[in-house]
């Protein structure tokens, strides 16, 4: 049996030094620690080694790294529990090694420690694999991290998906805790993740996994595009466990894809629109291959190389030696010659522009030549037409004495056309400053030219300016100076550009037109066909207070009232289609105004002006005021003549009537006096000759009466000495109600008035009264025995005049029977003792003498209505 024990102790021993596990002890009352072999090995002390537990050991490089030792080892005892450390020793050597510490107190019977048994192990190649292991987890999550990369396991045992760092934080889960398929989908999008389940299950129905692409949106809710590569995962007996599959973010990739093919697309679209394409010759095997769009122009399939002749094949016979030899050149001088060369191109004859790169190796051999081609044939046709419009321009600006200049801002060079210099009469090849263009600037007209271009150089805008030159031979010109600013995206001008015009004999003309113009007599206006006056004479600043200044510029329209240009329109279409000198009747009285707003009565001739190729209006006006004043005073004239002769017509007329009713209505009392007194002298009964006297009387009281009824007519007929005042229709019917009392109240008449459209007039008080008293009298007298009279008295206004309504339902008059002398004197239409027909005739001739009018309107035994319009 012991024998037994000691090859077990002897097997342990051996196993702890092939282990490298080496025991200590320590002794806590003197505090000192025994090392057996095995441990001095593992720490490099000679064996039998004691160490002091106060002092540091030559492993440990710090008291620190001991001190820790020590105090873990002292925590370990009074908590009476296991000792392990894992620290890392340095050793004579220079080199380190890992340990782990392990041991444990033993106690007496008062529990306190009396020793302390433990061992030590080498684990210098387990803790290496560990820290090497830990390092390459950190970079991969580096690299991942970098890279926007993630690994994760899916195990379909358990369908749970394990992690790695980075896709643990993408997504928002604790670094190696397992997570379900829809935690790791929870950020796809809605509209993608049922596309991507989809992916999943198919790769497990298959037993492979297909590249996938999906987007992911971050917390920050930024989109990413996701890329996801996998492989399979067998047991041994070759059934699917899982997945394990990579996760990058290919955003940025993506988009400088996507950018690329957009590029690509512009580059392929720009050959298009610049009609180019490149072509690369290969020397090594003398071959060629082109762009897609030189391949589609040449005709040559696509992506195919071939050769030089295929390349060359359109050229025209005449001109294929001349572009052999330059590409003989090219080579020769390892230096691209460019060169344009004709090509027949469906048909048609194309102007082609070759340039190019040639590159060699290290050792000056050529490799390829690359070349672009493009078709100028527009640029050609472009410039051959530039060219012609250059020489037209250069034949019209000596035609028309002009000449065009480009002064650069920034270099301060001027540039001068050919016929500028002509102008100037000086040699085209001189050198010119801005100073050259001011020396023949006339002295008396250099500060007006400053101001304008200091003006241009400020706002940007420019102003023709008309001033003179003089030439070294002392000839003055007179010249029209424009100009316009180019800007930069600053706003600053970066150059001016403008013309020159010898204007001296179109000024002198223009004075000789000017001097014509002012010696009319009349005001006159130079119009274009907008209505913008261009020029005024004097009589025109005379008639209409403006400066020429203040119209020149501006539309004639300011002197036009707008009641005319409804009628004014048409008239001037009219002229412009056949334009011919004419005076415009546009209205009878056709006003313009002055600076002080007042209306001139004016009369208009227009007459075309031809002006280089256009047509002006020269606008007469000619002020007829004065006239104007004589017709309206012939005028006046005339009327008031009519007006006398109107009413002397009418005097005639009531003079005849007047006449004819004094002659028939007196006639017969005068008659029968006469008669009367025959009888009388042939009497001689006194009894007799007193009743006689009472026919007399009764004879003289009907010629009196009839005298004043004519009295009265001639007194109404003269109005113009009635006077006038506000009266009241209301206060006119009482009175006449109050006269006729009795009689209404025998009669039980009903009389109804209604005044609310208008209840007063002005009007002859007397003459008032009289019409109520005369219209309701005879509604009165001549109701019907039938039934109880109804009188309606209303006022209206009727075309702005008033007009006064008498309607009854009595007797009524046959109006075709006696319309035509219902107002005469002395004509009644009904047996009625007191008819006496005066009171109509006094009321006509009452009204009329006031202006007015009275008009009947009736029906026998329906009744009669009475309107009296007044003015």
């Amino acid at each position: 049996m012991d024998r037994i024990k000691q090859n077990i102790d002897v097997s342990i021993t051996d196993l702890n030094a092939i282990a490298r596990i080496g025991y200590w002890q320590l002794d806590t009352s003197s505090e000192t620690y025994m090392l057996d072999d095995i441990s001095c090995e593992i720490t490099q002390l000679p064996n039998n080694t004691i160490l002091n537990a106060k002092e540091k050991p030559p492993f440990c490089s710090t008291e620190n790294k001991w001190a820790i030792i020590q105090e873990t080892l002292a925590k370990a005892i009074e908590q009476k529990s296991s000792f392990n450390h894992e620290v890392e020793l340095f050793l004579p050597e220079g080199n380190s090694i890992w340990v782990v510490l392990i041991g444990k107190g033993n106690y007496d019977k008062n529990g306190s420690c009396i020793k302390v048994s433990g061992m030590i192990q080498d684990i210098t190649v387990r803790k290496n694999s560990e820290i090497e292991l830990f390092k390459k987890k950190e970079i991969l999550n580096y690299t991942e991290n970098k890279a926007a990369l993630g690994h994760w396991k899916w195990d379909l045992k358990n369908n749970l998906i394990t992690c790695s760092k980075n896709i643990s934080r993408v997504i928002g889960s604790p670094d190696g805790e397992q997570i379900t398929i829809e935690k790791l989908t929870e950020g796809i999008p809605q509209e993608d993740k049922k596309q991507v389940l989809k992916h999943l299950e198919n790769s497990i129905k298959n037993k492979s996994f297909t590249n996938l692409q999906h987007p992911y949106i971050t917390s920050d809710g930024s989109e990413r595009v996701i890329q996801v590569l996998g492989e399979p995962i067998f047991d041994n007996t070759d059934n699917l466990t899982g997945f394990m599959c990579s996760s990058q973010d290919i955003t940025t990739r993506k988009r400088f894809e996507d950018e690329l093919f957009e590029k690509n697309k512009l580059f392929l679209t720009a050959q298009q629109k610049a009609h180019f394409g490149y072509w690369q010759w290969d020397f090594a095997t003398d071959l060629f291959t082109c762009s897609l769009n030189m391949a589609d122009a040449l005709g040559i399939e696509r992506n195919v190389e071939f050769t030089k002749s295929d390349l060359l094949r359109d050229v025209p016979p005449e001109n294929l030696q001349d572009i052999l030899d330059v590409l003989d050149e090219t080579i020769e001088t390892k230096s691209f010659v460019e060169f344009t060369h004709p090509i027949v191109m469906r048909g048609e004859l194309r102007q082609i522009k070759v340039t190019g790169e040639v590159y060699t190796d290290t050792d000056g051999n050529i490799l390829n030549i690359l070349g672009i081609s493009q078709d100028i044939t527009d640029q050609k046709n472009f410039e051959n037409e530039l060219l012609r419009k250059n020489q037209l321009l250069g034949f019209a600006e000596q035609i028309t004495k002009t000449g065009n200049w480009q002064w650069d801002l920034n270099t301060n060079k001027i540039k001068w056309s050919t016929n500028l210099f002509r102008i100037f009469e000086i040699e085209e090849k001189s050198e010119i400053h801005f100073d050259t263009y001011f020396s023949f600037v006339h002295p008396d007209d250099r500060e007006k030219v400053t101001q304008k271009i200091n003006t241009l150089l400020e706002n940007k805008k420019f102003e023709s300016v008309i001033h003179r030159i003089i030439l070294k031979s002392g000839v003055i010109k007179t010249v029209e100076l424009l100009a316009t600013a180019s800007l930069d995206r600053s706003g600053k001008a970066t150059e001016l550009i403008g013309t020159l015009q010898d204007v001296s004999e179109q000024r002198a003309e223009q004075r000789k037109f000017k001097g014509l113009l002012e010696s009319a007599p009349n005001a006159t206006f130079i119009v274009n066909k907008d209505n913008i006056v261009q020029m005024i004479n004097k009589q025109a600043v005379n008639l209409f207070g403006y400066t020429s200044e203040e119209l020149v510029g501006k539309s004639i329209e300011v002197l036009i009232p707008s009641r005319f240009d409804e009628k004014r329109a048409p008239l001037r279409q009219a002229f412009f289609d056949n334009p011919s000198i004419i005076t415009y009747d546009i209205s009878v009285n056709f006003y313009m105004i002055n600076k002080q707003k007042k209306e001139i009565p004016v009369e208009i001739t227009l007459g075309p002006l031809q002006v280089e190729g256009d047509i002006l209006l020269s606008v007469v006006v000619r002020d007829v005021t004065v006239e104007k004043n004589y017709q309206e005073k012939i005028l006046k004239s005339k009327e008031d003549l009519e007006l006398l002769t109107k009413e002397l017509t009418a005097q005639n007329h009531q003079l005849a009537d007047f006449t004819q009713i004094t002659s028939h209505n007196l006639r017969a009392p005068v008659s029968n006096l006469n008669s009367l007194v025959d009888i009388y002298r042939q009497m001689d009964d006194e009894t007799e000759r007193h009743e006689l006297f009472k026919k007399f009387e009764t004879v003289i009281s009907h010629l009196t009466l009839t005298l004043n009824t004519l009295i009265e007519a001639l007194v109404a007929k003269s109005h113009n000495s009635l006077e006038h005042s506000d009266l009241l229709f209301s206060d006119a019917l009482t009175k006449t109600e109050e006269i006729f009392t009795a009689e209404i109240l025998r009669t039980k008449a009903v009389i109804k008035s209604d005044f609310t459209e208008v209840n007063s007039i002005r009007y002859h008080k007397i003459y008032l009264e009289s019409i109520f008293q005369n219209l309701i009298g005879n509604a009165l007298k001549y109701k019907s025995r039938e039934r109880i009279l109804e009188l309606e008295i209303s006022s209206k206004i009727d075309n702005g005049k008033v007009v006064l309504s008498f309607k009854d339902n009595g007797l009524g008059i046959d109006l075709e029977k006696h319309g035509h002398k219902i107002f005469g004197l002395n004509k009644v239409f009904h047996n009625h003792p007191e008819a006496k027909g005066i009171g109509l005739f006094m009321t006509k001739t009452q009204i009329e003498a006031m202006g007015g009018k009275i008009t009947v309107t009736s029906k026998v035994d329906q009744g009669t209505t009475f309107n009296i319009h007044f003015i």
